[in-house]
């Protein structure tokens, strides 16, 4: 059986307060019965030790006046009435009784009548004697020249305590079950009002679908842990409104690029099965669905790559020439460069070792590198450098191109985000900067760019060093 969270912190606290208050009343019984007791037993040895003046003359002689009790009554002002004494002799025999005893003899237990020939005292208490029990005191009385002459035992009745101590273990036991009523109840209430806002985090929790996840949860005190709950609650709910809108904008982007090549081949297929174009008509349909196909292989490249850096949370890392990629990448362009009407300025610094993967890695430098090419005109530069800055190496492809406008600058990284026709000349399909941004993140860098319309962009690249691997990017 499964009970809530409220009805386990009012059953733990009222468990709480009445265990100590049983505690609490056990040992105030305890201390209340240990100051009586001692009470009695200083005022019975009391009368014990009167009687030993009264019945003992020296040298030793016991001598028992009829009605002593009335005697230490009247000259020693003791109350006799509520006690009872009995003066027995070595032997064990009663030899005289206080008048209260009413031809009653108080019993004496083996274990006192050892001790007392023993010369010790014994108090006890007897259950047997009466209704109420009593407690006895059993006085040897010892001199020195003739040793044992007599016994005393003195004893009170317990009638008062007992009764004291029912009225007491009556009202200690309401005022318990009161208190753990009262509590319980005090406590149901607190343990609901301190749970109220979680309650209320939970309806608007469940209201918060894939459809509304812009919907937060309220936060009246930010410093309590349920204020810091609530704001972890929100923080995860707004990481899961950004995924969710990359998702649906990626879906929808993705479906759009691989629709329209598609729309593109069927439109051309139908119309050239319709018509009676010649070979030639043919050929240049082909070449268009082709061209269409290396579009889509394209897209389909770039999402595989990009869902693969999705999922691998780390890389596959080794020490690696970053000098030698970079020079292998700017190689591979070299005649493209040259067919464009461009020039290639290419400066690297030898001996620069980073912990990345290596064949991503290349990719990201030829993504940068062709970046720059597709958008730098006939007679525009492509500058490549590679140097180390604090730990750092610091790639960086610069061109000479059309530039980005500045409200679009934050958007250049998003996936099938393209500037306009234009700048691209209708290429690309807008991945090729997410998926270098990806790889960089996930080899521990960072990626910036400059641009100015009409002057041309940069793009920097830090990675960290092989020997500075841990370092954190700031």
């Amino acid at each position: 059986m499964t009970f809530s969270i409220r009805t386990k912190l009012t059953f733990w606290y009222t468990s709480l307060l009445a265990i100590s208050l049983i505690l609490f009343g056990l040992s105030f019984f305890y201390a209340l019965s240990k100051i009586y007791m001692n009470r009695i037993d200083r005022e019975i040895s009391s009368v014990a030790g009167l009687m030993v003046h009264t019945i003992v003359e020296p040298p030793g002689r016991l001598r028992l006046p009829r009605n002593f009790d009335i005697i230490l009554e009247r000259f020693f002002g003791l109350r006799i009435r509520g006690n009872y004494i009995q003066v027995l002799t070595p032997d064990g025999r009663v030899a005289g009784r206080s008048s209260t005893l009413e031809g009653l003899e108080l019993p004496l237990t083996e274990k006192a009548y050892r001790r007392a020939l023993n010369g010790k005292r014994t108090y006890e208490i007897v259950r047997t004697f009466g209704v109420y029990p009593v407690r006895i005191l059993t006085l040897p009385v010892v001199v020195k020249e003739t040793g044992l002459v007599a016994i005393i035992q003195v004893a009170t009745s317990l009638e008062g305590m007992e009764e004291i101590f029912h009225y007491m273990i009556y009202f200690f036991s309401f005022g318990i079950v009161l208190s753990i009523i009262i509590a319980g109840g005090v406590g149901w209430f607190l343990a609901g009002k301190a749970l109220k806002p979680v309650d209320e985090m939970t309806r608007i929790a469940r209201k918060i679908t894939a459809e509304n996840l812009n919907e937060r949860l309220p936060i009246v005190k930010p410093d309590d842990e349920l204020g810091r709950l609530a704001s972890t609650f929100n923080d995860m709910i707004a990481r899961l409104e950004r995924s969710f809108r990359q998702i649906k904008q990626f879906t929808a982007d993705a479906s759009h690029e691989l629709k329209t090549p598609l729309t593109i081949m069927k439109g051309e297929v139908e119309v050239a099965l319709k018509s009676r174009a010649d070979e030639a008509e043919l050929r240049e349909v082909l070449t268009s669905i082709l061209e269409e196909i290396d579009r889509m292989n394209e897209v389909i490249k770039g999402l595989l790559t990009l869902a693969r850096t999705d999922v691998e949370e780390e890389t596959t890392k080794q020490p690696v020439s970053f000098d030698h990629i970079v020079e292998e990448r700017c190689e591979q362009f070299r005649k493209l460069v040259h067919n464009r009407g461009l020039r290639l300025d290419v400066k690297i610094k030898k001996g620069v070792t980073v912990l990345v993967d290596p064949v991503r890695m290349g990719q990201v430098v030829y993504n940068l590198v062709d970046n720059a090419i597709k958008y730098t005109p006939k007679g525009g530069t492509i500058r490549v450098s590679l140097d180390t800055q604090d730990g750092w190496a610091v790639l960086r492809v610069s061109d000479t191109g059309v530039g980005i406008p500045e409200d679009e600058v934050a958007y250049i990284f998003d996936r099938f985000y393209r500037v306009d026709k234009a700048r691209t000349g209708g290429s690309g399909v807008g991945l090729g900067l997410s998926i270098c941004k990806e790889i960089i993140n996930t080899c521990g860098g960072k990626i910036e760019v400059e641009s100015t319309v009409g002057k041309g962009t940069t793009f920097t690249t830090h990675l960290p060093l092989a020997d500075n691997s841990m370092k954190e990017v700031n």
